[in-house]
């Protein structure tokens, strides 16, 4: 086939934020994906605040808003031991309104993708990319498996890796390291939830993590997050093995009676490192470029702020081919930027959790300092970074010693 100045393989949102991007810019990138959308994704639906100015500039928060979709203004957490804790986002902080949204990525994503092709990208679906096309060192086109199976190849001067946690990309590319603690995630969209409310719930235990979230009047995404050696139980049925974590972690009574929208999902394990994130011609965004198990909805926001960077990147490269290798560097160290601090942040949670002696007294701080929730609470709602959580200003102003002072350059474009 004839070749196109990009390919961006996945269609998620980084895949169809990326191709948005690009086509805005006036060039005309092919976006292929595996799947036929509308399709069903594994997650936890949860879209943080930090995240919605970005869907703005997409030009589809309106039309997701019209939708109805659950607004989530806080979150509460219970601790192993039984301990609440959490808190609202403030209103003296950008972006505005301070709250995020649950959306089933089901809607989210054929929304992008609806954006992406009236933003003028060509999108090809059930195109199952299986191999890369190399000239020499460099990447110059994909093959992939139309519907009826037969090899298709096409080429572009630069192929963007947007095909999620199990990138076949990021593995063409390079070897990819799983994280340190395997997890399998359960996912129900429930409906007949009564009055869902407007904030999301975490209940900690110590074998794992019971998410609720509301997506709408009255209908609740419930994820069930367990150990991998759990899954010779989850495996002959995961709706029992779902509605009997649900019963377990007190949810009975809300959700007992609610009807699954659609069968559950299964996913994991968690936490991919590619070991190669660009190669000339070629770069990963979103999850193929390195995922953590996100807290309250991260997972969104790096996707289109990512989907930014990989756009600019590219628009760079192909304006001023000499300049790739130096941007494809510095796309790399924007990504550390954006993804490893709140990676850290995350695995710091989960090796609490992991520890009741550990866990326990931070929550019993947290509950007596709501303040001190509140700051965690911004920053995993993208609206701080986390550096924020060593800024001795955020700390006194939490503590109610006095306002808060922000650092210099904290914004939506702040992680990075």
């Amino acid at each position: 086939m004839s070749g196109r100045p990009i390919i961006v393989v996945g269609a998620g949102p980084a895949g169809s934020g990326t191709a948005i991007h690009l086509a805005r810019r006036g060039l005309a990138p092919l976006l292929l994906d595996a799947r036929v959308f509308p399709r069903s994704k594994p997650c936890g639906d949860a879209v943080s605040p930090g995240a919605t100015p970005l869907l703005r500039e997409l030009g589809v928060w309106d039309e997701l808003c019209a939708g109805r979709p659950g607004t989530i203004d806080g979150w509460r957490i219970r601790s192993p031991g039984g301990r609440w804790f959490g808190g609202i986002y403030r209103e003296d902080r950008p972006p505005s309104p301070p709250a995020g949204v649950a959306i089933d990525r089901r809607v989210l994503d054929a929304t992008l993708l609806a954006a992406a092709r009236a933003a003028g990208v060509e999108v090809r679906e059930a195109r199952r990319v299986f191999e890369l096309v190399w000239r020499g060192d460099r990447v110059c086109g994909v093959r992939a498996r139309g519907p009826d199976g037969e090899p298709e190849t096409y080429r572009a001067r630069m192929v963007v890796g947007a095909d999620g946690l199990r990138s076949r990309v990021a593995r063409l590319l390079g070897p990819v390291r799983t994280g340190p603690v395997p997890k399998l995630a359960i996912v129900a969209r429930l409906e007949g939830v009564g009055a869902a409310g407007t904030h999301g719930e975490l209940r900690l235990s110590r074998e794992g993590v019971l998410g609720s979230a509301p997506i709408g009047p009255d209908r609740a995404n419930v994820t069930l997050v367990i150990p991998r050696s759990a899954a010779r139980r989850l495996a002959p049925a995961p709706e029992g093995f779902l509605r009997a974590g649900i019963a377990r972690y007190g949810l009975a009574r809300r959700l007992g009676d609610a009807r699954l929208v659609r069968p559950v999902d299964v996913t994991g394990p968690f936490e991919a490192a590619p070991g190669r994130r660009t190669a000339p011609g070629a770069l990963l965004v979103g999850d193929a470029a390195g995922y953590f198990d996100p807290l309250t909805g991260q997972g969104v926001y790096a996707a289109l702020r990512g989907a930014e960077l990989a756009a600019e990147t590219v628009v760079g490269a192909l304006e001023r081919p000499a300049t790739e290798e130096a941007r494809l560097g510095e796309y790399e160290r924007a990504l550390d930027r954006l993804l490893g601090p709140t990676r850290r942040v995350q695995r710091l949670v989960d090796g609490a959790v992991r520890r009741p002696w550990l866990i326990e007294p931070v929550a019993a701080l947290l509950a007596a300092r709501p303040g001190l929730a509140g700051l965690l609470l911004e920053v995993t709602g993208d609206r701080l970074p986390p550096a924020a959580l060593l800024h001795p200003g955020e700390w006194l102003g939490a503590l109610g010693s006095r306002p808060v002072v922000h650092a210099r350059g904290w914004g939506r474009h702040a992680h990075t």
